[in-house]
């Protein structure tokens, strides 16, 4: 399976985001009666191949080489702003907004000015908060932003979890999740989620383990082996821990001397000064 974060190292999963083209200025305003709109609104989501139930749309103007610009509301999610080119050029309503929902103390903000009108499309905060229910983020969201789009045009979102590691969404209906812990690890940003909270989501997962009296400190996502994630972390006034994961279940628990004896020893945790280099 293709992961986001080999796609953001290579460069090729982000693009800028879309900006809507700048209309032409005209003596007089051409305007097309309701029903022709609505027509040629029906049309252009056909021609784009977008889900889209159409639910309202208006022509907002024309671009330098006279071809119209409508915005569409649809009857779920949020809409788009389209230009009747050939072929049509899409601009989603959920990127053009910019807007970064964040709940923390005096981080909210909104990075760019509306440029869909329509209701429903002007506030994307409600259909970000749905994809990442529907992709089972289960933690109380606190943040959430469009960070770009992936190398298949799907909006590329990050979400932020009060006081647990947060995780970005890609992919057709945002269904792919890849935990902040795996993101940073691998040279992505997570933006709303720090080190403490990537230490809380671990603690919470070595709780009613064999592990679970590690009052973690700092956690790492170490990498895959055929079937689990591995994972380290530091204990607070004691060694650190190495473990795997699998189908969110601990398994494979060890202290950083039994994992340096396998083969799997603790970076977060040093050796002690008269401990054999087993590497």
């Amino acid at each position: 399976m293709r992961t986001l974060v080999a796609l953001w190292l290579s460069g090729l999963a982000l693009a800028a985001l879309p900006t809507a083209p700048a209309l032409a200025q005209e003596a007089g305003p051409r305007t097309r009666p309701a029903f022709a709109v609505d027509a040629d609104a029906e049309r252009l989501v056909r021609e784009a191949g977008l889900a889209c139930d159409v639910r309202r749309a208006e022509l907002r103007g024309h671009d330098a080489r006279g071809d119209g610009l409508y915005e569409i509301a649809c009857r779920e999610g949020a809409g788009y702003l389209i230009l009747d080119a050939r072929p049509p050029v899409v601009h989603p309503c959920l990127m053009l907004q910019g807007i970064r929902l964040d709940r923390r103390p005096g981080r909210m903000r909104q990075a760019n000015p509306p440029q869909c009108q329509l209701a429903g499309n002007t506030d994307p905060v409600p259909e970000l908060m749905a994809r990442a229910r529907d992709a089972g983020i289960d933690c109380e969201i606190d943040a959430v932003a469009v960070l770009g789009l992936d190398a298949d045009r799907h909006p590329l979102i990050e979400v932020g979890c009060r006081d647990r590691a947060g995780a970005w969404l890609e992919g057709t209906d945002s269904h792919i999740v890849t935990s902040c812990l795996i993101v940073v690890a691998q040279g992505g940003e997570c933006g709303f989620t720090d080190p403490a909270e990537r230490a809380r989501e671990v603690e919470l997962w070595l709780a009613d383990t064999a592990a679970a009296d590690c009052d973690v400190t700092e956690a790492v996502f170490r990498g895959r082996t055929p079937d689990s994630e591995v994972y380290e972390v530091r204990c607070r006034g004691s060694s650190g821990l190495t473990f795997s994961r699998t189908d969110d279940r601990v398994i494979d628990v060890r202290t950083c001397e039994e994992g340096a004896a396998v083969g799997r020893p603790c970076a977060l945790t040093p050796p002690p000064p008269d401990a054999p280099d087993r590497r």
